[in-house]
């Protein structure tokens, strides 16, 4: 969900939800598409109420419309894109740029790699400086189109890919749970 669609979201978020938020419940961001209802301790909280204070759910609503712009980059910076949104964008670019694109095998590189910037799943070339660090299907022998395609479903369907994007990203994902371990416990 980007800026825009975080701000549709807010307008669409119902009264009752937002009294809900109020009445201490969480904003939860669910599979990166719609805005729900849950506990603090849900995955995915976009928003709770912390040591904030609104007289009215109007001035909640204003108040996150103001912020959403800087609440959607700040969610995205310590929070993984959804699987569900994660495989349906990168389904949509192996559908784009065909399976072997994705793919690295004996005597043959990857021509694309994935990334995450925020919430859109994207690719780029060996002319990007930051190509050696993307996401790809590495197989270990040269196999024919049809079994790439295979491989490629697979990777996609049991969640492998996924695992990649997030072992990927696990420092960045991890770096709220290190701002809360004090420094005694280094020791």
């Amino acid at each position: 969900m980007n800026a825009e669609q975080f701000k549709q979201a807010l307008n669409d978020y119902s009264d009752e939800q937002y009294q809900a938020i109020l009445d201490g419940a969480s904003m939860v961001l669910f599979q990166d598409r719609e805005l729900t209802v849950g506990k603090s301790e849900d995955a995915y909280v976009i928003f709770e109420l912390g040591d904030e204070s609104f007289d009215s759910i109007n001035d909640l609503k204003s108040s996150l419309l103001d912020r959403a712009d800087d609440l959607i980059q700040e969610y995205y910076q310590y929070n993984p894109v959804s699987r569900q949104a994660f495989d349906s964008a990168l389904s949509a670019l192996i559908a784009e740029h065909g399976n072997e694109a994705f793919v690295a095998m004996p005597g043959k590189e990857a021509e694309l790699k994935i990334f995450v910037d925020n919430d859109q799943v994207i690719c780029e070339g060996p002319d990007s400086p930051r190509f050696k660090y993307g996401i790809e299907l590495h197989l270990e022998d040269k196999m024919p189109p049809l079994a790439i395609s295979n491989k490629v479903k697979n990777w996609i369907q049991s969640g492998s890919a996924y695992g990649d994007y997030i072992s990927v990203n696990v420092c960045r994902f991890s770096s709220t749970d290190m701002e809360n371990i004090s420094q005694s416990e280094y020791i």
